[in-house]
């Protein structure tokens, strides 16, 4: 089972049965679903649970696919109408793209509607302890949360970029590496410049598939302010120009097979650490959002005997 396969059979359905839980106005179901969805995470002031942490997560997804879908879209369209079969598998790819926003999509608003129940239903016996004149927290307090909340969705942009990055190599160049594997060992050592006939075409989609990686960081930097300004201070650090000499450099130095083995070569720990840091980022400004947009209920005093 896929990683999509994985969120659509049991983040979405755990959101659906949560939901259903607390929309069911039986007691014992929505305290169960109340528990689950509010167990508590705490960072200093802010209160996260569950709810909001699946959330982000879906949020994250959400972005991740939409990017994925825009691009695929735009390679379907921009493919010649002679070319048949590129544009049946450009097709291909913007149905899986287009099945994996859809899931995330409705992962957020399933966890998102259950967030909002839960809270409504916590609300329902905190104003009856705290009694109707509940004091509003202030419009200066509830404007720093929003703000804090946008700039921490501000800074979210350049690990979503890394991330983005990472899934559109995942979507657009692994596959064609897989296929072009089993032929690599019937090219080594050949470079493109000096490929015979049995290698030219095999060098060719190599060339194709490197241009695709390229493509991919182009994207990725096109869709993040905040990714396309560290990375391209980054690419002036390395003294590399992400253009068409890159490419040529790339081939002249490697062979076809090596350039094949190393096209979606990433670092899997800045991968692994930017998806977490991209969760945790929209996991922040959720609760930020949260504590600005909520109303202020303050705690019931304990009678004293």
């Amino acid at each position: 089972m896929t990683g999509w396969g994985i969120i659509a059979y049991s983040v979405v359905p755990v959101g659906i049965l949560l939901m259903v839980l607390l929309l069911s106005d039986i007691n014992f179901f929505m305290y169960i679903a109340q528990k689950i969805l509010s167990a508590p995470v705490s960072i200093g002031s802010l209160r996260l649970n569950v709810a909001v942490i699946a959330s982000s997560f879906c949020a994250c997804l959400t972005l991740l696919s939409y990017a994925a879908v825009r691009r695929s879209m735009t390679k379907y369209h921009a493919a010649q109408p002679q070319v048949m079969p590129l544009r049946d598998y450009d097709k291909m790819k913007m149905f899986y793209d287009e099945r994996n926003f859809w899931i995330s999509v409705v992962g957020l608003l399933v966890w998102l509607s259950s967030w909002r129940l839960e809270t409504l239903y916590r609300k329902r016996f905190e104003m009856a302890a705290a009694g109707m004149n509940r004091p509003s927290r202030s419009v200066l307090s509830r404007l720093s949360w929003i703000v804090a909340g946008c700039g921490v969705l501000l800074l979210a942009d350049l690990p979503l970029c890394r991330a983005n990055y990472k899934m559109q190599l995942s979507l657009h160049v692994t596959p064609g590496k897989e296929e072009l594997l089993p032929t690599a060992s019937a090219c080594e050592g050949v470079f493109l410049g000096d490929a015979g006939t049995g290698c030219a075409d095999f060098c060719q989609q190599v060339r194709l598939l490197s241009e695709e990686r390229q493509s991919c960081v182009l994207f990725a930097r096109k869709w993040h302010l905040l990714g396309r300004w560290a990375a391209q201070l980054f690419d002036q650090a390395r003294d590399v120009q992400q253009d068409q000499s890159h490419v040529d450099k790339l081939f002249a130095k490697k062979t076809c097979a090596e350039v094949l083995r190393s096209v979606d070569r990433s670092n899997e720990a800045v991968d692994f650490l930017c998806s977490i840091c991209a969760v945790l980022a929209l996991l922040l400004a959720f609760a930020a959002f949260a504590q600005g947009l909520q109303e202020f209920i303050p705690q019931a005093k304990q009678r004293k005997d």
